[in-house]
Order: C-alpha cells, then sequence, then structure tokens
C-alpha cells in the first residue's frame, strides 16, 4: 500500500480563489481553474495567480479541458452550456447546448477521446439517476454516447492505453469504465468499484492507478488492482477540503495539485506517481 501523505506534504500554492471545482493543465504547464461565480483564472506552478476571463452571465464553471489552439472548453451548469473560451479575445462561444434537439441539464465534465472527439457528462439532478454523457464530434456535432451511467455522472478521464472512459457517478459513488468501440461509440461497461463516498474527479497515471478526489468526505483516494486506499485525508477540513478534482503536473507530472472547494485554495503535494501525457485536440 503506498503511503498516505500528511499534512505535512501539503503545500498551499494559491488562495483567495471563489469556490473552484475544475481544473486542467494548460499548454505550457500552467493550470486553468473555474469559479462559481463565471471567473477563469490561471495558475503558474510558483503560485501567480490571475482572472484571464471572466462570463458576461455569470456562470457555475465546472470541467475545463485545453484545446491544441489554447482555448477552453468549459462546462458551465449555470447556462447549461459547454463554452469554447478564448483567452486572447475573452471571447464565449457556445461549443454545445443541446443533444438530439433537446437542451443539456447539467454539463459537468468533459475530455477528448482518441480521435479528437469530445465527452462530457451531462449529470442530470441529483438523485434522480437521469445523467448521461454526450459527445461532440471533430465537425461539431453533438449525439447521445451513453445512457450506462445514470446516477450524477460526473468526473472522466481516458484510460492510459485510451481504450476506455472512466467514469464517476457520484451518488452511490462508483467507478466504471466504458470500453471505447473502433468506431468511438461506446462499448460494455464495467463497474470497477463500488464507495462509501461522495467521488468527483478522476485522475489517470502512467502505472494505470487512478487519482479519485472526493466531494465528501474530505479524501483522495489511489485506486488500482488491489482495491481503494487514501492517498490523503482530512477529518478537519483545511488542507484537504472538498478536494473535487485534480491534475499531476509539473517537469516530472508527479505534482498533485487541487481546488478544496470547501475552502479558497488550491493545495500540492509532491508525490512518487506520474501523470499521463496532455493529450489535445
Amino acid at each position: 500500500m503506498r503511503a498516505k501523505y500528511e499534512h505535512k506534504d501539503i503545500k498551499t500554492l494559491a488562495s483567495g480563489i471563489d469556490h473552484s471545482e475544475g481544473l486542467c493543465v494548460g499548454l505550457n504547464g500552467e493550470i486553468y481553474l473555474g469559479s462559481e461565480s463565471g471567473k477563469i483564472y490561471r495558475l503558474t506552478l510558483d503560485g501567480k495567480l490571475d482572472v484571464v476571463a471572466q462570463s458576461a452571465a455569470g456562470g457555475i464553471l465546472l470541467g475545463l479541458s485545453i484545446r491544441s489552439n489554447g482555448n477552453l472548453l468549459v462546462c458551465d451548469a449555470a447556462a447549461k452550456t459547454v463554452w469554447e473560451v478564448n483567452l486572447e479575445s475573452k471571447t464565449w462561444e457556445v461549443f454545445c447546448n443541446s443533444v438530439d434537439g433537446a437542451p443539456l441539464n447539467l454539463p459537468n465534465w468533459g475530455c477528448f477521446l482518441p480521435d479528437g472527439s469530445y465527452v462530457f457528462s451531462d449529470s442530470g439532478d441529483w438523485k434522480k439517476s437521469e445523467g448521461t454523457i454526450v459527445r461532440v464530434d471533430t465537425n461539431g456535432v453533438s449525439s447521445m454516447w451513453s445512457r450506462m451511467c445514470p446516477d450524477f455522472p460526473n468526473g472522466m478521464a481516458l484510460s492510459a492505453d485510451g481504450q476506455s472512459l472512466l467514469v464517476l457517478e457520484s451518488t452511490p459513488g462508483k467507478l466504471s469504465s466504458i470500453a471505447i468501440n473502433k468506431d468511438s461509440s461506446a462499448g460494455e461497461v464495467k463497474v470497477l468499484c463500488q464507495m462509501d463516498a461522495v467521488p468527483d474527479g478522476v485522475t489517470v497515471t502512467t502505472s494505470g492507478a487512478l487519482v479519485i478526489s472526493c466531494y465528501r468526505p474530505d479524501v483522495i483516494y489511489l485506486w488500482d488492482s488491489a482495491g481503494l486506499n487514501v492517498l490523503a485525508e482530512d477529518d478537519e477540513g483545511t488542507f484537504v477540503a472538498a478536494p473535487t478534482n485534480t491534475v499531476l503536473t509539473g517537469p516530472k507530472r508527479n505534482l498533485l495539485i487541487w481546488p478544496n472547494f470547501g475552502r479558497w485554495d488550491v493545495a500540492q503535494i509532491e508525490t512518487d506517481l506520474e501523470g499521463i501525457p496532455l493529450l489535445v485536440f
């Protein structure tokens, strides 16, 4: 079992962030974070924090993904829209706001598939078991990708081998794997782990182990074939406080960084894990 990290191992990288839940790594190793008031922050690994974009309509910004052109795809729960945000021009364009002619409900988290298409969780209402996964192809056409993880599908990530999509459902807590067929359609679903928690985000390592961060309790887990173990936790909710999502970044891709949604800061641990290379289109 990997050793659990303690408070002394955790560094506060930045403070003063408006309840950030989602984050992603940029093209040059910088970190982008969203907020519940429509702000997008840029954070460097030396702790410099700036607001680089602001939605005119406010917004509750959840998942973020960087594109090869430097734009961000941003899931906005309030606007029920996935935006493409140009950080140079400060423009917000609709990337997706409907599927099969119906409006989105709660776009939450997205990532790219190997063919360059983008999939995201549309979580639905809490405990209504109506969540779906939507795919937007490289021509910008949206379609229903899967209804097989309906219990508030939340964080997602492409597996290390690129052959499956890893999906967290928040209530009840569950980690599943959906095979990606050769035509990029959704294949077989396998439940990997049931969790007595409210999991939110999943980060993939080169070994295939997964970092799973939770809205409740204040825990970051590590899951692999041996099972689920605590990587970091905080009974007092100070250094680890609703750690909704994580990234592994830095020169060695071993710095585990997360926003503490329960507070107003971003934390960091130097680990012996290694994140997979950034996949962008």
